[in-house]
This record gives C-alpha cells, structure tokens and sequence, in this order.
C-alpha cells in the first residue's frame, strides 16, 4: 500500500460504518465519566475506543471524528469551558493513530508503541500541557511534573491493555472481517 494511499486516503463509510462510530463515540462518552478528573490531570478508558477505531478507520476518517467528539463532549457534557487547542490535539492525536494502525493486518506492537510515545510526548506532555497554561493562565512549571508522572505511568499500562486487545484473536477475526 503506497504511503499516499493509506495516509490520505479517506476510505467510503458503509451506514454500518457510521453506526459503529457512533456507538463507539457513546460508548467513549460513557468511558470519559468514569475516571479520574482533576483540574490539570484526566485519566480515562476513553484510549480503548480510540486506538480501536483509528485501527478501523484510519488517519483522515478519525482525525475528523475526534475533533467533532471533543466539541461534542465538551457541550454535552458539561465539562466547562471549551478550549479549541484540546480540539487540535483530539484531531492530530487520531490522525498519528490512524497514521500507525490502520490496515495493519497484522498487528505489529511496534507501530502502536511507535504512536503512543509521539502523543504521549507531543499531545500530552507539549501540546495539553500549553492549553492548559493558555487558557488557566498559569506557568507550565506548576503542572509539568505531575504530568510527566502520569504519562510514566500510564503509558506503559495503556501499552499493556491494547497489546493485550490486539492479540485477543476474536478482536482479530472482527478486524479482519471489517476489512473484508
């Protein structure tokens, strides 16, 4: 598959298409509840259902879908205010995603742990770390540390749970399925 093809391409959605990512948006609305929420800190299941779906339907597809997810989350949830950067990260965090796991027949750990470092570097410790300081008005030294702790911790736990998903071969078969 050419490098143009799998990253730009935006692949034709089925209507069941659409009804599993909607349900998985729910299902991921549903998720963002149940977790931890400080002020500076956010740790939710929300990953499964994101990683699983880039997976399905590739950079473009979910970089749209995320960011149209963030702004949905943020008015019907209620979380507050809403910070467009937060929208940024949504979208590019589906698009390195996608951009890694998509048409990957056979799930290489690699390519998925290749994905969660650049976000975890780039998304979550840079790009949500200066949200955060934009729109709270606060200096990035108060927060960064608890945030580097977080991503230590996290990432690798994360890593476990997909890889684990990944290898489950029934969440195999179903890919395999949905490419067919």
């Amino acid at each position: 598959m050419s490098i143009k093809k799998k990253f730009f391409s935006l692949p034709k959605l089925r209507v069941s298409d659409v009804t599993i990512i909607a349900i998985m948006m729910a299902l991921s609305f549903i998720l963002n509840k149940v977790g931890i929420h400080t002020q500076y800190i956010v740790i939710t299941p929300t990953f499964i259902v994101t990683v699983l779906l880039c997976y399905l339907y590739g950079p473009i597809w979910m970089a749209i879908v995320l960011g149209i997810t963030d702004i949905l989350f943020t008015f019907i949830g209620g979380s507050g205010l809403y910070i467009p950067g937060f929208t940024i990260s949504a979208i590019l965090t589906g698009f390195i995603y996608g951009s890694f796991l998509f048409k990957d027949y056979q799930f290489k750990t690699r390519n998925l742990i290749s994905a969660q470092i650049i976000i975890s570097l780039f998304i979550h410790i840079f790009l949500n770390t200066l949200w955060l300081t934009l729109y709270n008005g606060i200096d990035w030294k108060v927060i960064i540390v608890s945030r580097l702790i977080k991503e230590l911790i996290l990432v690798p736990i994360q890593l476990i749970v997909l890889v684990g998903l990944f290898n489950i071969p029934t969440v195999q078969k179903l890919i395999k399925d949905h490419w067919n």
